[in-house]
């Protein structure tokens, strides 16, 4: 264990911390609070957050893959360029926070509250959205290819501009969604309607 991973895995709390090229995976993190500190091209993967407040982060280049994050608060975090592969973010709470030209393949979100969410070309293809609460979302050129929905309203989000070939919804989730006409054509067959011409 290096220096870093011995910081990042103290009990103290982080303030004012830059980190960079650094490797800091495989760890189980608990009960603290890391605020405006950047991460830059490092290797958080496979590590377990639980209880943890994200306060003005950044991420930056990073490897979060098959990180979970359980019962953790983001405020005002951000991810740019980040490969977010098979995480798992469970019961967190998540406040303006914006994710910039990422890999969140099979991500998982699960009993999450968010507000003021901003997905700009990214990648969540067969991600997995489980009673999700999304307030003030805004979703960019996202591919939601074989995504999935569940018990988590849609009432007013835009999905025009991304790609959601494949989605699977629940009925519950599918009112007062905002798509383009062709997504329309795409949506109808969830309600088993076929469309002839």
């Amino acid at each position: 264990m290096n220096n870093k991973e011995l910081f990042i895995a103290e009990d103290e709390d982080i303030y004012s911390e830059s980190f960079i090229n650094e490797t800091i995976n495989e760890q189980n993190i608990i009960n603290k609070t890391i605020a405006t500190t950047s991460f830059e091209k490092c290797n958080l993967s496979e590590s377990d957050y639980n209880n943890v407040f994200f306060d003005k982060v950044i991420f930056i280049n990073c490897d979060l893959s098959n990180t979970k994050f359980t019962d953790c608060s983001f405020r005002e975090t951000s991810f740019k360029n980040c490969k977010i592969l098979g995480t798992s973010i469970i019961n967190c709470h998540i406040t303006k926070l914006n994710l910039e030209s990422s890999i969140c393949k099979y991500l998982s979100i699960i009993d999450t509250k968010t507000k003021e969410l901003k997905v700009e070309n990214s990648d969540f293809t067969e991600a997995t959205f489980y009673n999700v609460e999304l307030s003030k979302t805004f979703f960019d050129n996202v591919n939601f290819n074989k995504s999935e929905f569940i018990q988590t309203p849609l009432f007013g989000i835009d999905f025009s501009s991304s790609n959601i070939s494949g989605i699977k919804l629940s009925n519950d989730c599918l009112k007062g969604m905002k798509v383009n006409t062709i997504q329309a054509i795409e949506l109808v067959r969830l309600l088993d309607i076929e469309v002839v011409e």
